[in-house]
Parts: structure tokens; sequence; C-alpha cells
């Protein structure tokens, strides 16, 4: 990931480690744990949507995040 894509990623990050680790010990020690923890704000509004696209729709918006990241073959064809 190039020094951009970070910099954009870090900006919508969360700043609580303490979510995640939350969501690691429920999915170890949950007596339901689920298939998919989404963490933070920035999940919800970022990861959720782009889950809930074809797969090369989320590879294209996120190849907007970081330009120099590769692309799969499907992306790169159209």
């Amino acid at each position: 990931m190039s020094v951009k894509g970070v910099e954009k990623l870090l900006a919508v990050a969360s700043k609580k480690p303490s979510d995640v680790v939350d969501a690691y010990e429920h999915a170890l020690l949950g007596r339901y744990p689920r298939a998919r923890y989404v963490v933070g704000k920035d999940a919800n509004y970022i990861w959720l949507p782009i889950q809930a696209l074809p797969e090369w729709i989320g590879d294209w918006i996120l190849s907007k995040f970081d330009p120099e990241r590769p692309l799969p073959k499907a992306v790169r064809n159209q």
C-alpha cells in the first residue's frame, strides 16, 4: 500500500483498539460466535456497504483509496 493509501486509511480508521480485542474475545469465547465481525464506526460506514456490492465493484472502489494497489484482472479489463 502506498503512503497516500495508508494516510487515507488512517484518517477514517477507528482510534479504539479495544473494540478489536473485544471482537476477538467474543469470537473465541462467546457461546454463539458470529461468522464475521465488523468493528468500529468506520467499518459500518465503509466496509459493510462495500461487502454488499459485487466483488469487482468493491475492488474498484478500494482502488480509488490507493491508486498503486494492484487490481484483479476482472477490474483491469473494464
